[in-house]
């Protein structure tokens, strides 16, 4: 029977899964994305705890990202509101109106985490 390896970086996923607003477990994630050589990581996990981002989770357990952009001030959940470059970026979730959502929030987090380095890479730049 093989056995499965749980590195580092998943014991944080599922972390931050259990407990998505836990911003502690997302700073010492960036850290250690920094002492990992993963620079462009640590910068996104920063960039999230300075913004009090995450995922949005809804009673499915699934993870979701809106369109900050589309989404008028006072409504929606402003923690799960990603400008609209790294928006545009996210890949794999499931698109509706102003929304992506993910099968579960570990999903929604990496796609967020790849999206940033997308973003990054086409020029954007954080606020």
């Amino acid at each position: 029977m093989a056995t499965a390896i749980v590195t580092v970086y998943d014991k944080f996923l599922e972390d931050l899964a259990a407990n998505p607003s836990d911003t502690h477990t997302r700073g010492v994630m960036a850290d250690w994305a920094e002492d990992n050589d993963r620079p462009l990581l640590a910068e996104c996990l920063r960039w999230m705890v300075k913004n009090d981002k995450r995922p949005y989770s809804g009673s499915s357990g699934g993870g979701t990202w809106f369109n900050k952009e589309t989404i008028a001030d006072g409504l929606g959940d402003p923690e799960s509101d990603l400008p609209a470059e790294i928006y545009s970026k996210l890949e794999g979730g499931n698109e509706v109106a102003n929304h992506k959502s993910f099968p579960n929030l570990r999903a929604a987090e990496e796609a967020m985490h790849a999206a940033w380095v997308k973003a990054m890479e086409a020029g954007w730049k954080p606020e």
